[in-house]
């Protein structure tokens, strides 16, 4: 197991000195100046702290502080690059002579309650927010900063918290952070002397980004919530000692339109689009082009119900794609929309159905047509470099030899873009990853449309389907706050009844967050990415009262007991009064349950925990 390059923080009292291995370098406080020191610091008349990481500084109420990573864990590596998960964040302040002070602790606990709902992950060597496909475009870009040279603002969780960092040197301190998944596997199914490589990265975009019922839909600038890019890598090295990339990528998110799904103490709060055809028109151009430019076709591929309001809503996204493509007749061949009503096709649980989405004739010319990227570079170009920023290297002196590029991309949504959206993007990438094995050469076996579950070689199977369903569960938590559902196919291949089991706890637990506890997680989640300032505005006092658990438990009582009573009758032995006792009760929690619902349904924000800046 790889572990992380040390760095030494000094806290002075005008200065931070920064230090590696390397070299070393000093930061003003007042006058945010940088200058690389000659000689070797002492550390003496100093507060000494080790770090494997920093993200940035953040402004408290009273005071800044560095934020660190001071726990991390080793999870695999990309082009020999170890990439890690953080674990623990410390905080070092800017004035030496406090440490943190009981007025800024409840805001540095907030950082810490994101940590836990966000897996955040980083590399020393390379920058985990750029694809492969990416990396074709990067080579004809001139760099705009000293720390992120290349790299996907928007995949960047700590971007803004960076920023008055960015000076020469300072890359060899603060990495770019992504929010979502890596997960990497050596694979010897297909020859152990490929040194054949499997990783899966999941990207989370953070233009709109935050919690499950509270961000939802596009915004007025054409971003929208949950949005992901995920991409499977396949590398090995070839007989003339090339190192291969092999790459596909596809995207989720939200449906790119106008609409709101307030929480509302319902399980399901009812989808409200906004009826204005002319903006909705207009924020889907821009995010559509946005993808254009970036993944070249597009399939939007709708896999919510077509029926009650998520039609509604699926309707209008047709409606918008259709006028779309009629009105820009020179980009109407690069997108194709497929409405595939997942759980009408898949009910009584034969996921087996997913193959009828991929017979469609759109679908099925969009898998032959878009492709996957294939590009090569020899390590022998730049050997002595290679130890430094691995892409910065292959980016900057263009060492890249393009062999095929992927020209167009597969959008999926449901309406959380979580669950099924998941089962179906791991499908798109078994297809994609066999087609990949076969045309390199190290499988006889192609992908099918008749058989969209063809398994891989060996062991390497279950650990596609383990990574993919990791994959789910970290993009599931930091929207929903639980794991994804569903997840049980996505890791066996099998729905059970034991995952439905599973799938019913996670959604108990979604209603309580999503309720009760997701306008504070939103708080964290906008403090972390600079959104709000407490310096500038003052919070929310969030709560935890009792009220919200007692709303919640009345609530799954009565659903629980009804649904219970229409299954089954009462022995004849009970007692008359028994009886009128239990539904004395029924109506009494019944009763409760609807006034909640009724008064929250009016005051919009009496029970439900809303955010500090809530749109």
């Amino acid at each position: 197991m790889d572990a992380p390059k040390p760095i030494k923080i000094y806290n002075l009292k005008n200065e931070f000195i920064f230090s590696n291995e390397k070299k070393e370098i000093s930061f003003n406080k007042s006058s945010r100046i940088f200058k690389k020191l000659e000689n070797k610091f002492i550390g003496n008349q100093s507060k000494e702290y080790n770090v494997n990481a920093i993200l940035g500084l953040i402004e408290a109420k009273l005071n800044n502080y560095i934020v660190c990573a001071n726990k991390v864990t080793f999870v695999g590596k990309l082009l020999d690059a170890s990439v890690y998960k953080i674990e623990k964040f410390c905080y070092i302040p800017e004035k030496q002579e406090n440490n943190i002070n009981e007025i800024d602790q409840p805001y540095l606990k907030m950082l810490d309650d994101f940590l836990d709902r966000n897996p955040l992950y980083y590399s020393e060597k390379i920058d985990l927010t750029i694809s492969i496909l990416n990396m074709k475009k990067k080579m004809d870009e001139i760099p705009k900063s000293h720390i992120f040279k290349y790299t996907v603002n928007h995949f960047c969780w700590n971007y803004s918290m960076a920023k008055c960092f960015d000076s020469e040197g300072m890359d060899e301190y603060i990495y770019p952070v992504i929010n979502g998944f890596f997960g990497s596997r050596a694979i010897s199914d297909y020859g152990e002397d490929n040194n054949l490589n499997f990783i899966l990265i999941g990207r989370k975009d953070d233009r709109r980004s935050g919690m499950r019922f509270l961000i939802r839909g596009a915004d007025n600038n054409g971003n929208v919530a949950n949005s992901v890019e995920t991409e499977e890598i396949l590398t090995y090295k070839d007989n003339e000692g090339n190192i291969n990339i092999c790459s596909f990528v596809q995207v989720r998110g939200s449906i790119p339109l106008l609409w709101k799904q307030e929480p509302n103490l319902k399980l399901n709060p009812k989808i409200v689009p906004k009826d204005d055809f002319g903006a909705n028109k207009e924020v889907f151009k821009m995010y559509i082009e946005e993808l254009f430019n970036n993944y070249g076709g597009i399939c939007c591929v709708n896999l919510i119900d077509q029926k009650r309001d998520q039609k509604i809503i699926g309707d209008y996204y047709n409606n918008i794609v259709q006028n779309y493509k009629d009105g820009n007749k020179d980009k109407a061949h690069l997108l194709n929309f497929v409405w595939f009503d997942f759980h009408s096709e898949c009910k009584k649980m034969k996921y087996e159905n997913i193959n009828k989405l991929f017979k469609k004739t759109s679908f099925k010319e969009c898998l032959n047509n878009y492709g996957f990227t294939h590009i090569t570079f020899n390590k022998n170009d730049f050997e002595e470099e290679y130890q430094d920023k691995i892409d910065n290297t292959l980016i900057s002196k263009k060492l890249l030899k393009i062999k095929k590029l992927q020209n167009g991309t597969f959008r999926n949504n449901c309406i959380d873009s979580l669950d099924r959206s998941n089962v179906v993007q791991s499908v798109i990438g078994r297809y994609f990853l066999l087609l990949i094995l076969s045309e390199i050469g190290f499988s006889n076996v192609k992908p099918t449309i008749d058989d969209v579950f063809r398994k891989f070689q060996g062991p390497f199977e279950s650990t596609f389907k383990l990574l993919w369903a990791d994959h789910g569960d970290g993009i599931s938590l930091a929207y929903s706050g639980t794991g994804a559902l569903k997840s049980d196919f996505t890791r066996t291949g099998k729905r059970s009844f034991m995952g439905n089991l599973q799938d019913g706890y996670l959604s108990s637990k979604r209603f309580y967050l999503n309720n009760f506890r997701d306008g504070y997680n939103q708080d964290c989640h906008d403090y972390f990415l600079g959104a709000l300032n407490p310096k500038k505005k003052q919070f929310k006092q969030h709560s935890n009262f009792a009220l919200y658990i007692l709303i919640s438990l009345i609530f799954f009582f009565t659903y629980f007991v009804f649904s219970l009573l229409k299954r089954m009758s009462l022995p004849r032995d009970y007692e008359p009064s028994f009886k009128k006792f239990i539904f004395k009760l029924l109506l009494f929690t019944g009763t409760v349950s609807l006034c909640f619902l009724v008064i929250d349904s009016y005051t919009k924000k009496m029970f439900i925990d809303f955010p500090t800046r809530y749109e």
